[in-house]
This record gives C-alpha cells, structure tokens and sequence, in this order.
C-alpha cells in the first residue's frame, strides 16, 4: 500500500514537472518567435524609409519634411518594443523620435545638421536590430 501510494506521488511529480517544462518551453519558443517577427518588421520599415538618406545627401530638406509618413510598425507595436534588446530600444526610439520631429518640421533649412543626425540614428538602428538576429 505505501509502495502504491509513493509511486503515485513520484508519478505525480514526474508528471507536473513535464509540464512545467513543456509549458516554459512552447512560452519561450513563442516569445523568440515573436522577437524575430519583431525585428523582420523593424528592418522592413526602416530599409523602406531609406530614402530619408537619399534626399538629406541631396539637400532636398523640403521635399523630406513632406514625404515622412507615419511610421507603422513602430506606432503598432510600441507595447512590444521592451521585448527587444537595450541597444535595439535605444536606437530605435532614437531614431523614430527624431522622425516625429521631422515630420513635424516646417522650416527645416536652419536645422540641416539635426535632419543629416536623423540619417545616422536610421542607420544605427538598422544596426542594432541586424546584430540581434
């Protein structure tokens, strides 16, 4: 009886330790997912805003304070972005705060260093989310 009564608590045990396991497992596999999905849609968004270090080489400032659009990915997924690394948080709300800013921009020819500043940050956060990949 007490044989049968230990196997069935080792059992038990066994059992909900499996669980635990498998459970912790399946969370981690989707969060990591999650975070890699996170960052393809990152890179998609800065690559297609590329062309904001075309038109500050150019000097065209005007014509990039009219064709900054708001920025999607990051508006949609702002309550997911602490799932990324430090460096890639940094960079990225680096960069998109500075984006804001411009797109706000009126007269943007006495601002000519911030707007070339807003070139470098897109570049270093293209950086940062690529090095986590």
């Amino acid at each position: 009886m007490a044989g049968t009564i230990t196997g069935f608590v080792l059992g038990s045990i066994i059992g909900a330790v499996a669980t635990i396991a498998g459970s912790y497992f399946l969370f981690w596999r989707r969060r990591r997912l999650a975070r890699t999905h996170l960052r393809q849609a990152f890179e998609t968004e800065l690559d297609a805003l590329s062309y904001l270090d075309d038109l500050a080489e150019r000097g065209a400032y005007e014509t990039l304070t009219e064709t900054v659009e708001t920025p999607v990915i990051y508006e949609s997924n702002a309550d997911d972005i602490g799932h990324l690394s430090g460096a890639e948080i940094e960079a990225l709300v680096a960069f998109y705060t500075d984006l804001y800013w411009l797109r706000d921009q009126q007269d943007i020819e006495d601002k000519k260093d911030r707007v070339h500043a807003i070139v470098e940050k897109r570049q270093r956060a293209v950086a940062a989310i690529r090095d986590h990949e």
